[in-house]
Order: C-alpha cells, then sequence, then structure tokens
C-alpha cells in the first residue's frame, strides 16, 4: 500500500522540511503541496489524497477553515501541525473539533533536526485505518456521529444484540479513567457531555498530548461537561463530580493517603514513548483501587494501555473499549480486545449513556 499526501503549510522552508521526512518512507508519496487553505481545499478535490498534513496560521485562508472545508467534500485524515504555545494549542483543539484527526508540534520535530518518525507512524496509522474503515466487512455497531470521521457509512448490517446493563457490573467503583490518544479530544468530550455534575465518583483523562496542550484540552472540556474538568496538579484529593486531566510530558500516579485518592505528579525517567501514559495510571490505580477502577480506553494509535490494563483486570477492574468503527485508529481498543481484557465493547452513545445511569 502506497500513501498519498498532500502538504500545507505557508512556509516554503517547512514545506520542504516535511516533504522531504515524508518520501524517506517508501510507503509514502507526496502528490502536492500548498501554501494556503484555499489551495488545499481545491488540491484535495484534485490530487484526492490518502492524508493531508495541515498548518493552522496561513493567509487566504487559515488550517481550521480548510479542515472544515475539505472534509465537507470528502472524508480522510488530516494532521494538524502545531506550535508548542497555549494559543496553538487551543487552535489545534479546535481543529481537531472541526475535524482533524491528530496533531503534532513542529518544534518537535525541529528538535530532531527534522528526522522524527512519529509523523511517519501517524500518516501510516491513519491512512491504513481509513482503508480498512472502507471494507465491505465491518463490525456490527454503527459509528457515532462524531466530528472527525475518516470512514464512509458503514454498509446496512444486523446489530449485535447488547446486554442490559446493569449497575451492580461496576458496584463499590471510586474511581473512572478515560483514556486515549489519537482522535481522544472529540471521543472524549462525547463521552464525558452528558454526564451530570453529582457523577458520584472522580474521573481521571489520560489524553496522549505534550505540555500546554492538557490545559487547553481542559479548559475546553470544562465547557462542554456538566463535570468540572481541569488539568491535574500535584498532591491533588481527587473529587466526586470533578474530572482532571493528566499534565502533558509526565506522568499522573494515583496514590492512596488513608480514605483519600490523592494524585502524584512526576517526571518520567523511564523514557517512555508517551507521557502521559496510560499504562502508568492504570498500574497506578489498580495497585491502589483494583476492583473499585473503571476504565474506559478510547481511539488511539498504538497499545498504550495494555500492560496497565493486564494489571487492572488481574486486581479485579473492569475495561470498556471504544467500538472499531467510530475510531480514528483502532490500536489501543483493539489491543486490549486480543489480550482478552476488554469487559464490554461499546460506541461512544452507550458509553455515555450508562455513565448517566450510574449517576443516578
Amino acid at each position: 500500500m502506497v500513501v498519498s499526501v498532500l502538504v500545507v503549510d505557508d512556509s516554503a522552508f517547512f514545506r520542504g522540511r516535511i516533504i522531504k521526512l515524508l518520501q524517506r518512507n517508501p510507503q509514502i508519496r507526496v502528490v502536492g503541496e500548498a501554501a494556503n487553505g484555499r489551495d488545499a481545499v481545491a488540491l484535495s478535490e484534485s490530487l484526492t489524497p490518502d492524508v493531508i498534513t495541515m498548518d493552522y496560521e496561513m493567509p487566504v485562508m487559515d488550517g481550521i477553515s480548510a479542515v472544515a472545508e475539505i472534509l465537507k467534500r470528502r472524508k480522510l485524515p488530516i494532521v494538524m501541525l502545531s506550535s508548542l504555545t497555549f494559543e496553538g494549542a487551543r487552535l489545534t483543539i479546535k481543529a481537531l473539533e472541526a475535524g482533524a484527526a491528530d496533531f503534532m508540534v513542529k518544534s518537535q520535530m525541529e528538535a530532531m533536526g527534522g528526522q522524527w518518525p512519529v509523523l511517519i507512524e501517524k500518516v501510516l496509522a491513519l491512512a491504513l485505518h481509513r482503508s480498512e474503515a472502507v471494507r465491505p466487512v465491518r463490525e456490527a455497531s454503527p459509528p457515532v456521529g462524531r466530528v472527525s470521521s475518516t470512514a464512509a457509512p458503514p454498509l446496512p448490517q444486523p446489530s449485535a444484540p447488547r446486554q442490559e446493563f446493569r449497575k451492580s457490573a461496576v458496584a463499590g467503583m471510586r474511581l473512572l479513567i478515560v483514556a486515549a490518544s489519537t482522535g481522544g479530544p472529540v471521543a472524549i468530550r462525547q463521552v464525558l457531555e452528558d454526564v451530570p455534575a453529582r457523577f458520584g465518583c472522580p474521573v481521571v483523562i489520560v489524553q496522549h498530548m505534550p505540555e500546554r496542550f492538557t490545559q487547553a484540552f481542559a479548559e475546553r472540556l470544562s465547557e462542554y461537561c456538566h463535570l468540572k474538568v481541569s488539568e491535574a496538579k500535584d498532591q491533588t484529593v481527587l473529587q466526586p463530580g470533578q474530572a482532571y486531566v493528566a499534565p502533558g510530558g509526565r506522568q499522573l500516579l494515583l496514590q492512596l493517603q488513608g480514605s483519600q485518592l490523592v494524585t502524584h505528579i512526576v517526571t518520567d525517567q523511564d523514557g517512555r514513548l508517551y507521557k502521559p501514559s496510560v499504562d502508568v495510571t492504570l498500574g497506578s490505580a489498580a495497585k491502589n483501587l483494583g476492583a473499585a477502577v473503571l476504565a474506559l480506553v478510547l481511539t488511539g494509535m498504538g497499545d498504550d494501555g495494555t500492560r496497565g490494563g493486564r494489571l487492572l483486570h488481574a486486581a479485579g477492574g473492569k475495561i470498556w473499549v471504544q467500538e472499531a468503527a467510530s475510531c480514528v485508529v483502532n490500536g489501543m481498543p483493539q489491543s486490549l480486545r486480543n489480550a482478552g481484557l476488554a469487559d464490554e465493547v461499546l460506541t461512544l452513545a452507550e458509553m455515555g449513556k450508562r455513565l448517566s445511569q450510574l449517576a443516578g
């Protein structure tokens, strides 16, 4: 499979850097480049690329507007390239809400001399998931109406019967963990936006994001959610009805101090790829709370969450994963399913409904 890419950036220098990086992989072919959003919209129609990389600050038409216009005409994955500033984070989150599938920070590429392989991994993973999503054989569950869909509408198929949800299945729950990567910001919002403020336990959100982005993400989530949402701080006593976003660039551990559940924010010295890591947070939750934890693992590339999921499963905790059809990338949920660790496979709407039922 050869993946065709359209590169969009108003800087000719940076376009050249991206093109050079992508063309090092024989599976990727750059089919065109654009210096503004208006040209990007036109080229997306004429060149029909598999994936687009998109800057957000450009003349004539900005990246967010271009994303919206492109996705009106054709559903395909768009990766935003952002600056590592709070304003850059805020605009990137808006681009994700407009339908962009994922993002990367430009300074991280520059720091690695333009050889950072993650962009290539993202492009290939998004293109692969899209190609799998449009095959005739699909999972039975229909996709939820999410903003960042990259799949064509599913063929009509009978829905798999769902067992009636019983609150006793998660009796004694003291903590909800919601984890995601690629496609996660929109998916997390869709799960949590209907959960009432009276939700009976705290919520910890682990979304793969760099520093500064998690604060902007928390602030944006708080605009949609009834729960009070904030970026997690060190030594915070977690409260019911409040959600805490794990800070980018660090790890969030959970500790019991008497009867209170407290955050411990640490700098990772183990060289992990993901900061924050779902494995780290799930592992600490399993150690301290065991069966009193419910974890939701949503759309994302890779297998982060599987090692921690094993620890949580062994301790008696429950794990719900997002069904494949509505994932931007199905890596994280599929890894848990393959390992036999998923207690339930649900749509985002089903997860939100069940959480609302748990709130009484």
